[in-house]
């Protein structure tokens, strides 16, 4: 599964919802609602997009996770208060109970954030788990190339293998469950990954953070990453684009990463993401937890499981073991040589 950012335009699994910050007095924990999506077990409300497109409805949401109640909540929105609240019940999204409301997806925020956090560094801290023999397997495959290191542990390695790690925890073949999810306040390092495939099944991957690029942020089609390597013609805003951000030099000559489908690097991404599955099962007891944070089992995987890769992150990043070039201050240009690579297919 792979994390997306919604100013990309591209098919999104994970999507953060920027908009918005200054139209409510309360805290806007809807701009950091996400999307873990595409898989065949679907969990998110259908109803789930309406705060989206309606400013009272998401106001009416932002509330009832502060906890207020039907009364209260009359008091701020007094004409349209039950015909808010029939949309959002009937598409699933909340669930009413005389004066009080339940969220009908997996909502983390304050203390219960807090809680988890603490419980993730407790545990990561507290035992011998580390992801040195990952981090040294990569400084092997990548001498000319180190600052690329994080860009593959987390889109190549990372970020893809919640398939086969949830397979391997419920003892299942189908997969997580899509799920709509509010972690707030949002993890310092929390990253996702575009891709795409070319119709040769040439795959791009840019690995991007919301501390990074914010909803202004606007980027070329995959198409023209190919045609970039490919060495092809793009068009004049695009190759401004790369320009800007590190993708092309002063003579317009691509300094995009390629490797090939099957290549050393590639077989060892695959083999270093059974390494990393191996590592993080067993860590937690999902069900144990999800009773804890009243989120079921196969939901809870989902939230814990990124919260706990970017934990890992964080801790990487405090020991200066990899360059994480995912925000502004460690990487001021939003230079993307650093996040952007392209496998290419049919091997060497």
């Amino acid at each position: 599964m792979k994390l997306k950012v919604k100013p990309m335009k591209w098919t999104l699994s994970f999507l953060f919802c920027f908009a918005g910050y200054a139209l409510f007095s309360q805290t806007d924990y809807w701009a950091y609602q996400v999307y873990f999506s595409g898989c065949p077990v679907n969990h998110i409300p259908n109803g789930i997009t309406i705060p989206d497109h309606d400013q009272k409805s998401r106001e009416i949401i932002n509330s009832i996770i502060s906890g207020n109640s039907y009364d209260q909540l009359l008091k701020k929105c007094p004409d349209s208060l039950d015909q808010k609240l029939e949309k959002l019940i009937s598409g699933k999204v909340i669930e009413r109970n005389k004066n009080d409301f339940k969220l009908l997806f997996p909502v983390l925020v304050d203390d219960k954030r807090a809680e988890l956090r603490k419980i993730i560094h407790n545990r990561l801290s507290g035992s011998d788990f580390s992801i040195d023999t990952i981090i040294h397997a990569l400084n092997q495959a990548l001498p000319e190339s180190p600052e690329l290191i994080f860009h593959f542990l987390w889109s190549r390695i990372i970020d893809d293998c919640w398939w086969n790690l949830y397979n391997v925890t419920f003892n299942s073949d189908k997969g997580p469950p899509g799920i709509a999810f509010i972690v707030y306040p949002p993890h310092p390092f929390q990253c996702g990954t575009n891709s795409d495939y070319s119709s040769k099944n040439d795959m791009f991957a840019m690995s991007w953070s919301y501390n990074l690029f914010d909803e202004s942020f606007r980027v070329p089609p995959a198409n023209s990453f190919f045609n970039l390597a490919a060495k092809e013609i793009v068009p004049k805003t695009d190759q401004e684009f790369f320009l800007k951000h590190g993708l092309i030099d002063s003579e317009n000559n691509s300094t995009l990463f390629t490797y090939h489908e099957n290549d050393p690097l590639d077989v060892l991404c695959d083999s270093l993401k059974g390494i990393y599955i191996n590592k993080v099962r067993g860590l937690f007891n999902f069900s144990e937890l999800g009773k804890i944070f009243q989120i079921p089992a196969d939901e809870f995987f989902i939230v814990i499981s990124h919260e706990i890769a970017y934990e890992i992150l964080s801790e990487l990043n405090d020991h200066k073991k990899i360059f994480i070039p995912i925000t502004t201050r460690d990487n001021p240009d939003l230079n993307l040589k650093y996040l952007v690579s392209i496998r290419l297919s049919g091997g060497l």
